[in-house]
């Protein structure tokens, strides 16, 4: 799923660009979801409140907090230098304004359908190549975390917990269908309760994990051979971890 926000004080230009990228899911068969936001207020406490976006369409003037200084919360405070920011505004002398703030692009108004799909088609590659997070919902949430930051799934019956270095979260799913989803990230099973980030381990004995945090994983029969063969090809078993 790939998330787009657009945030413009005026209803008519949301709409708009709502607009053209509804049709252009449909004719693309790409699955988009789009969330519109009046207030530079609205979109940052969505955001600090754990929402993500790939892409946000950001009007400059907006009351308040306006766009530049929206584009500063994001990068800035919430560390996120991931999501793309296409800048919208009447004016065109924002040139340098902008440039802290990396975005993808800057679109004078009034913005053609053209420049709209093509700056969601680059943002969408740049997604595709260079997905470095880990999406799933749970009920009306959605969650967006860096694989970077998750040391490893845990299963349990129908749920997995999300385990990173600083919390957990839970999720309803499979771990065969994770690991297929996720099968060419930096993840291991070894247990049909376990995918670990290889990342984190420490230590590989022959039938358990030690994680950097000090948690302890059993690595099953099953997995054994395989797990270690893993860890053979990867030619960096030195760096992170000794077999016993």
């Amino acid at each position: 799923m790939f998330r787009v926000a657009i945030c413009d004080d005026e209803q008519t230009v949301c709409s708009r660009i709502e607009k053209i990228i509804l049709d252009y899911q449909k004719i693309s068969a790409k699955k988009i979801d789009i969330l519109v936001f009046l207030s530079g207020q609205e979109l940052c406490k969505f955001i600090k409140e754990g929402q993500a976006f790939d892409l946000i369409f950001l009007d400059i003037e907006l009351n308040k907090l306006n766009g530049i200084e929206v584009g500063r919360i994001i990068r800035e405070e919430i560390k996120d230098d991931i999501t793309q920011i296409v800048y919208i505004s009447a004016k065109k002398d924002y040139a340098i304004e902008l440039f802290e703030n990396r975005p993808l692009n800057f679109l004078v108004k009034p913005i053609s359908e053209e420049k709209i799909i093509k700056n969601l088609k680059i943002a969408m590659e740049l997604h595709k190549n260079g997905n470095l997070f880990f999406e799933f919902s749970r009920g009306a949430v959605f969650y967006k975390i860096p694989y970077k930051e998750i040391m490893y799934f845990a299963s349990n019956d129908k749920k997995i917990r999300v385990i990173t270095i600083n919390e957990e979260y839970e999720f309803y799913g499979k771990l065969t269908d994770l690991e297929e989803l996720i099968k060419d990230k930096d993840f291991i099973l070894i247990h049909k309760s376990y995918l670990v980030n290889y990342l984190y381990i420490l230590e590989a004995r022959y039938d358990t994990l030690k994680l950097t945090n000090n948690v302890i994983l059993p690595i099953s029969q099953t997995y054994r051979k395989e797990v270690r063969n893993k860890f053979i090809m990867r030619r960096k078993v030195k760096e992170h971890a000794k077999f016993y």
